[in-house]
């Protein structure tokens, strides 16, 4: 993702970084709006505004209040806190590759979430966002303490996180062909990536922690671009790199594991985020991480709103568009990243 000659942004760069922040954000407004509208049933631009400001006239309380719009917030929080973890983790692991996956949360999440319906059948529903979030942080936790007791560099690190995310997909896939039973509907739904019947309780049950782990990410903006630097001169400016490294990753893997909880597997977010706003306003964290977080919400809720639009009444689960667009952007990557001045060989 950023490297040295991006982290050294000039000016003009610089004075460009507001107003691509404006533009992300009027995006996000007409992606959030037209959430509210599109799906098996249209709402009509008069009806959505007398509906949300409460005036006469038609109204669709029900579609847009009760159900479209936690359920569009919902997509546009959870899209930011994955774009914000892909660029930590991105950063901390110094690999232009990396993504909330990389270090085993989607896949602890989902063996989790399997294994608490075949544990707890009568419960899974209710426990499904925790049993991911738990599953997500015990995975990015054993790669982490594996790393440091091994001390591993990143490079290592990376390919330790591959193997832990390997285990845990063949947790899933052993679940998958062994337990059949009808309490695995919900968590198959679940494993898409979908926010189908996702309403106010669901975005209040991550939106304060969710909330303040982004503010913390973005206070400690300045430590990652310290980190970058390198343990030698990150050390010698003052930097205490195993705590702050570490306080980061707790911060990136939570992020990405209470997203997946909630709303499911859906990838690529962590991956794709990042670079498309590194490329929008340089490497340099202060400016990366908003813009990143931005990213990841018009992605995730975009893809939320075309999955609803495209062939309404059926739902295409946003997981599953995301990976449509995230496989050949990640290809593009492996073929484009060895080539850039400057990238690792």
């Amino acid at each position: 993702m950023a490297d040295a000659s991006t982290l050294q942004s000039g000016p003009g760069r610089r004075l460009r970084t507001p107003a691509v922040l404006v533009a992300l954000t009027c995006c996000l407004l007409v992606v959030l709006a037209l959430g509210l509208g599109l799906g098996a049933v249209r709402v009509p631009a008069a009806t959505l505004l007398n509906t949300l400001l409460g005036l006469d006239g038609p109204r669709q309380d029900f579609i847009v209040l009760g159900s479209r719009l936690p359920r569009t917030l919902l997509g546009a929080l959870t899209g930011a806190a994955l774009g914000l973890s892909g660029a930590i983790i991105q950063s901390l692991l110094r690999n232009p590759l990396a993504s909330p996956k990389i270090v085993g949360i989607n896949s602890g999440a989902a063996f989790a979430v399997l294994l608490c319906a075949f544990l707890l059948p009568d419960a899974a529903a209710r426990l499904t966002p925790f049993a991911a979030a738990v599953g997500g942080v015990v995975a990015g936790s054993v790669v982490w303490l594996m790393a440091g007791r091994l001390a591993l560099d990143a490079a290592r690190l990376t390919l330790v996180g591959i193997a832990v995310g390997f285990v845990m997909e063949a947790g899933v896939e052993f679940l998958l062909v062994t337990q059949t039973g009808p309490e695995f509907s919900a968590p198959l739904v679940w494993l898409t990536g979908s926010l189908w019947g996702r309403g106010w309780t669901h975005l209040w049950s991550v939106a304060p922690a969710l909330g303040g782990l982004m503010a913390l990410a973005l206070l400690m903006s300045f430590r990652l671009d310290l980190q970058y630097l390198g343990p030698q001169r990150a050390a010698a400016l003052g930097v205490r790199l195993g705590l702050e490294r570490g306080m980061l990753l707790v911060i990136g893997v939570l992020l990405a594991a209470l997203s997946v909880g909630v709303v499911g597997v859906v990838g690529f977010i962590g991956l794709m985020a990042p670079h498309i706003a590194a490329r929008l306003v340089g490497g340099r964290h202060r400016a990366l991480l908003p813009t990143a977080a931005l990213v990841g919400a018009i992605l995730c809720a975009g893809a939320d709103v075309a999955g609803r639009a495209l062939m309404p009444p059926i739902e295409i689960s946003a997981g599953i568009l995301t990976a449509l667009l995230g496989a050949p952007f990640f290809i593009w990557l492996l073929l484009t990243e060895g080539r850039r001045p400057g990238a690792p060989r």
